[in-house]
């Protein structure tokens, strides 16, 4: 692909465009913009994980507010008419599955350790005997960088989109079920 000075005519002197116009980043550039790229992506399981557990303890609070009212008797859902009560409870199991969203973004999820192959994560080194079996087997089958860096990259990146995706079910189901609910009351 050519480009053109502006003029609609192709430049003889443009710089081309595409993958052969840019130079090959050497090993060090790319391992260190996944090591950047890492560091990014703990900080944003991070931030899930904070997003998630302020979600929870919203939905916790409104849960309290809901349940405090119903076990001092002063409301219950068999007040409302069948339509009220079908759409209570549509938002009561919207309600419990947006927190049962939330809980998975912050559920901790380690990967199965490998009976043989590299070593790439400390889950890895568990069952080991000793500290010398660990530095035997990490010696022996340790991922050094930059593999490891990008193993890591790959697998965290995973991680942090599974997080946001939950936090985003949990919020959908969090708002159908504040929808169901407010309903439910004025269908009465």
């Amino acid at each position: 692909m050519t480009v053109t000075d502006g003029s609609g005519v192709p430049g003889d002197d443009a710089p081309p465009v595409g993958p052969s116009a840019a130079p090959a980043a050497d090993a060090e550039q790319t391992h260190a913009l996944a090591a950047a790229m890492l560091g990014e992506v703990m900080v944003e399981i991070d931030r899930a994980d904070q997003k998630a557990s302020l979600l929870i303890g919203s939905l916790g609070i409104a849960f309290s507010i809901v349940l405090s009212g119903m076990l001092g008797g002063s409301w219950s859902p068999a007040r409302l008419g069948p339509a009220g009560v079908t759409l209570w409870t549509a938002g009561g199991v919207a309600a419990a599955a947006s927190v049962v969203a939330a809980a998975l973004a912050v559920w901790p999820r380690l990967s199965k350790s490998q009976a043989t192959g590299a070593i790439t994560y400390w889950g890895q080194v568990r069952g080991m005997a000793s500290p010398q079996a660990v530095a035997d087997a990490l010696a022996e089958r340790g991922l050094q960088p930059p593999a490891r860096t990008y193993q890591q990259l790959l697998v965290l990146s995973a991680v942090a989109q599974r997080k946001y995706r939950n936090i985003r079910q949990s919020m959908v189901l969090a708002g159908l079920a504040g929808a169901f609910i407010a309903v439910s009351l004025l269908a009465v």
